[in-house]
Formats: structure tokens, sequence, C-alpha cells
């Protein structure tokens, strides 16, 4: 019997203990494995140590940027893909070619936001983040 595909995973991360709480419920409910961390060095451990789909990232964190992390990220995980969330509006969002969600959102559009993300990936029109050096 074949071995079922693994769940996609999720990396979510967001120095707010409520929104990581939140948003890992969400997304464990419709079947992510969801894995968090409260800061970007937490982040890239947990992705060194299993293969991450998709990082969704707060932008405005202590310690490093989301849109950093984004790069430092894919840099190991290539394959990643990557949505931005934030209250704010921020420059770098649009500069770094990733998807992006507006925080407050409702449970739905955040499954629909995601689905879309792991389903279509980037736009191809999208820049490209610089490579880190």
């Amino acid at each position: 019997m074949p071995t079922p595909p693994r769940p996609e995973t999720i990396l979510v991360v967001d120095d707010e203990d409520d929104i990581r709480a939140v948003v890992r419920q969400m997304l464990a409910k419709e079947g992510y494995l969801v894995l968090d961390a409260v800061d970007p060095n937490e982040a890239l451990r947990l992705a060194g140590q299993q293969p991450v789909d998709l990082l969704l990232t707060d932008v405005v964190m202590p310690l490093m940027r989301g849109t950093e992390l984004a790069q430092r990220l894919l840099a190991v995980a290539p394959s990643a893909k990557v949505l931005l969330m934030s209250a704010y509006k921020v420059a770098e969002i649009a500069a770094s070619g990733h998807p992006f969600l507006a925080k407050p959102f409702t449970p739905e559009v955040l499954l629909a936001r995601v689905r879309q993300v792991l389903r279509d990936g980037p736009s191809p029109f999208a820049r490209r983040p610089p490579r880190p050096q």
C-alpha cells in the first residue's frame, strides 16, 4: 500500500503569541502541519530540521524583518513559498515580490490566501528577492 502524502508544512512566525496560536489553530484544523516560531532565529532553526512548504511570517518583528527572514529561509529551502503578513503598510513588502496578507484577517481570507500561495506560488512577474551575499 502506498504511503499517504505528507501534509503540507507551514511555518508561522510572529512575535505575538495570540496571533501564532489563532493562525496555528485555523491551519491545523484544515489538515496542515503547522510549526510556529516566536522569532526569526527559531524559525530558521526549525526550517533546518524539516522541510517547510510555506513560510507565513509577520514583517515587523524584533531581531529581524520578515522580508530578511524570507531571504534567509529561501537560501536554505529554495522550494519554500512565502506569504508575508502585517498590520502596517511597509514599503519593503511590495519591493520583496512576495504575496501579502493584511492583518487583521478572517479565517476564510487566511485559508484562501494560503491555498492560493501553495497552489500557485509567486507570480512569474513578481520581482525576485535579491540573493543573500
